[in-house]
């Protein structure tokens, strides 16, 4: 009877409607309470409407946005079909010929730091507009959709290889039978990242000369003012990016429900494997790199014919290093002097923006992890951050943080927070199902899990994150010194092109392609020194 008594009642876990709703109105109710405080403190400015303003307007708009938005729409889907299309083989090639990978790496990172602004002028140049605007679109989704398809083939189980290698599979076997099925989780994940960016793609392409599209009616609202218009299209941008992140999501559930989903064997962490080649080949491959981006390059004026004038070829930008422009009768120190200064600033915005993005990503997909609920709310309010023009919102950004680091800041944090945090949340829920049981039934929390099982297993995504988010803070860093603080690479860039120094924008754009792929250097020795020092490395 004593015992009877001193058994302690079952616990009650709460109702699971309560768990699913309250946290996301909680959540909901919060946001919009603090959009209309934010709004109603700078009322005077009127820079922000507040809510009910932006549903009225959306409503007027309605008819005008939903036109517009099938061309959006259309060229979005063109653009993220083609990057699909091009990265997965490419991806293929990569691992059936380990010598391609550092040369697909090296060309992906230097079309993906050019400025948009530099590169997409060239491009409706050289191509047809329809074109042009579709490429642009592709630019802005390959490189994410590039490095998470790489990270999905690397995330096999060692056990798995040794098993195909045992009854004679070379290769193509394994990529056929393990690393395509393995990739799945990551290519979901891409492919979550990718749709947002090619919707924002198609905005940006729409930018330069489109008559037509969610862009150019965007332009067109900023231009005369008309702030709670410029607002109705950026939302609604991003509830497009939303809804496409969701389908991909729910078409994920149904075709390949197991796919992202805790495994139940294994131990070897995924996406920590690892290609390493001999010194010979790393060379080579560096080497037929660089022979593919002189090709294209000296293609710009000799095969697409646009003018010496304002496109500079290697030999010039060489002679114009080493001995200045003879033109205007300036040595090198004028070039240099002025671009180590701009380089110094655009290090330090980049720097913290991207560090800034990355803990709190990080810590972002550690509490959605552990709370799925918060999760439902938070993702597509994420998303439409992400898929909002920077273009057009910058100016609000401007005007109500000021011109200095804080705003550039805020700009690196909004490009390369969502990747990160898509990424590290797959990462996280590659853990093994068996070790998360062990810590819940020593009584641990969801966070507990995640600190001490579920980390471990997203340290190759956070890796794959920050390849992802070094260029993204670097461009970030020179569009917001471009439009606001008047320093920087950015600022330089637009002073040489408003002043027609085109050798000075040319090479100061080359000197940050440099500087990036050194980063890129850097972070391989220091990521692949990570996974040895925590022994997952492949």
């Amino acid at each position: 009877m004593m015992a009877a008594h001193a058994i302690a009642p079952p616990r009650v876990a709460p109702p699971r409607f309560a768990a699913r709703t309250l946290m996301p109105a909680a959540v909901v109710l919060g946001v919009l309470a603090a959009w209309t405080a934010v709004a109603w403190a700078l009322s005077g400015r009127h820079v922000i409407p507040f809510p009910w303003e932006l549903v009225t307007q959306m409503s007027a708009d309605a008819d005008l946005i939903l036109r517009n938005a099938a061309f959006t729409l259309q060229n979005a889907a063109l653009g993220l079909l083609w990057a699909v299309i091009v990265v997965i083989p490419l991806a293929a090639i990569c691992f059936l010929v380990p010598l391609s990978q550092p040369v697909v790496m090296i060309v992906a990172i230097v079309l993906n730091v050019i400025p948009t602004v530099a590169i997409a002028p060239i491009l409706i140049a050289a191509l047809q507009p329809d074109t042009a605007r579709i490429v642009v679109t592709a630019l802005f989704v390959y490189f994410p959709l590039l490095v998470g398809v790489l990270l999905g083939f690397r995330s096999v189980d060692d056990r798995g290889l040794d098993v195909i290698t045992a009854s004679g599979g070379r290769e193509w076997a394994r990529l056929r039978f393990l690393r395509l099925w393995s990739a799945l989780p990551s290519i979901i994940a891409a492919l979550q990242i990718a749709v947002p960016a090619a919707v924002l793609g198609a905005l940006i392409a729409e930018f330069f000369g489109s008559a037509e599209g969610l862009g150019a009616v965007l332009v067109a609202a900023q231009e005369m003012m008309l702030v709670n218009r410029v607002w109705a299209i950026g939302v609604f941008s991003g509830v497009i990016a939303a809804l496409g992140f969701g389908l991909v999501t729910l078409l994920a559930r149904l075709i390949v429900p197991w796919a992202g989903r805790g495994s139940n064997v294994g131990t070897s962490v995924a996406g920590a494997q690892s290609t390493r080649l001999a010194s010979w080949a790393a060379v080579g491959s560096a080497v037929i790199a660089l022979v593919v981006i002189l090709g294209f390059w000296y293609s710009l004026r000799f095969v697409f014919g646009l003018d010496e004038y304002f496109v500079k070829l290697p030999h010039e930008l060489l002679g114009y290093a080493i001995a200045g422009d003879a033109l205007r009768g300036l040595g090198p120190s004028a070039f240099w002097d002025v671009f180590l200064v701009a380089l110094g600033q655009t290090a330090v915005d980049a720097a913290v923006g991207f560090v800034v993005g990355t803990v709190l990503a990080i810590a972002g997909a550690v509490l959605l992890v552990a709370l799925p609920s918060l999760s439902r709310v938070a993702m597509p309010m994420a998303i439409v951050l992400r898929s909002i023009p920077l273009l057009a919102m910058l100016p609000i950004v401007v005007i109500v943080f000021g011109r200095g680091l804080l705003t550039v800041t805020i700009v690196v944090v909004l490009v390369s927070f969502f990747p990160t945090l898509v990424n590290v949340m797959m990462g996280l829920r590659a853990a093994p199902e068996g070790a998360i049981d062990v810590i819940r039934a020593s009584g641990g929390s969801g966070f507990e899990a995640a600190r001490r099982v579920r980390l471990l297993y997203a340290v190759p995504s956070i890796i794959a994150s920050a390849q992802i988010a070094v260029p993204a803070a670097i461009a970030g860093a020179t569009l917001a010194e471009w439009l606001a603080t008047g320093n920087g690479i950015g600022y330089l860039l637009t002073l040489s092109s408003a002043r027609a120094e085109y050798l000075q924008l040319w090479a100061a754009s080359i000197g940050l392609v440099v500087v990036v792929l050194a980063i890129y250097l850097v972070l391989g020795v220091v990521s692949g020194w990570i996974t040895r020092r925590l022994g997952i490395g492949g």
